[in-house]
């Protein structure tokens, strides 16, 4: 019994370990990077001497969720982004859906007064990757958010996100912070979330040892869809990736960039396949070979 236990008992201990520290650090030093002040501090109009808050482009890779999308949008407009100092831009990005997600959007965006919607259609469908990418050449704001088009990610979590940038150039959302935070006590399996697949919490805890080995960086979650950018960071970068690796890609070059990366707790309310979830097995192992190809090399 013990001996079967072993490798989960091995993962867990890691992750705790990695939980502890609440961010994503050099393995060498193990701490976060050092308090400063606000990275996205508005500049002034010299014009008018009024501060100019900073931009915040929400991009929304969306591939037939026409069934959740129009409530995901209702939901990022309640998000109260200017007491931090923001305001925003969303960009939804439809990937060749067959559903009614560029109705949806089109329909919020012509409707919507409080935040500027625009919405690009990609034909045919060509990966979320290059419909992440198709975002970011498109986002006109100071810092890109990345937003999946269902709603296993709660649009809450933008304040701890953006307050996240006090600490750090780039912020990711941890739902396995999230999970330790909101579910205490033990557990073979630390941060995986109770409707959570087996498999894809392993998977993600492999990609954190893996991360680790190669890169020196512990990153809890590295599979998470919210990572908030510096826009010009992510803008300078040639991508090469067209998929779900696409993310593995951007934090690969972002490491290799020097960049400091904070991991804040979120919220998570997973989906399965038959609710519409598309990630497969397989992403993981090409995550793996992503990891270890742009280790060295751009």
């Amino acid at each position: 019994m013990l001996a079967q236990r072993l490798p989960a008992l091995l993962v867990a201990s890691a992750l705790l370990r990695g939980a502890a520290n609440h961010g994503c650090s050099r393995l060498s030093g193990g701490s976060l990077p050092v308090s400063r002040p606000p990275a996205y501090c508005s500049d002034t109009d010299p014009a008018t001497s009024k501060k100019i808050m900073p931009v915040l482009s929400i991009v929304i890779p969306a591939y037939n969720e026409g069934a959740f999308l129009g409530q995901l949008l209702e939901r990022i407009v309640a998000v109260p982004v200017a007491p931090l100092g923001f305001t925003t831009e969303i960009l939804v990005v439809n990937d060749g859906s067959k559903d009614d997600t560029e109705a949806v959007a089109r329909t919020f965006a012509a409707s919507c007064t409080t935040a500027a919607v625009r919405v690009f259609t990609q034909n045919p469908n060509q990966g979320k990757g290059k419909a992440v990418q198709r975002g970011i050449r498109e986002a006109t704001g100071d810092y890109i958010l990345i937003q999946d088009a269902d709603l296993e990610y709660d649009p809450a979590d933008y304040v701890p996100l953006l307050e996240g940038l006090r600490r750090a150039d780039v912020v990711y959302g941890s739902r396995t912070l999230g999970q330790a935070v909101h579910h205490r006590g033990f557990t073979f399996f630390p941060g995986r979330h109770p409707d959570q697949s087996l498999g894809a919490w392993l998977a993600g805890a492999l990609l954190t040892l893996w991360t680790a080995l190669i890169y020196f960086r512990w990153i809890t979650d590295t599979l998470t869809a919210y990572k908030l950018y510096p826009a010009r960071a992510v803008k300078e970068m040639h991508l090469r990736t067209s998929g779900f690796e696409t993310d593995h890609e951007i934090t690969a070059k972002l490491i290799r960039r020097g960049l400091s990366i904070v991991e804040v707790p979120i919220r998570y309310f997973p989906r399965s396949r038959e609710e519409g979830k598309k990630i497969k097995a397989s992403d993981g192992f090409i995550a793996v070979w992503t990891l270890l190809r742009f280790r060295f090399s751009d």
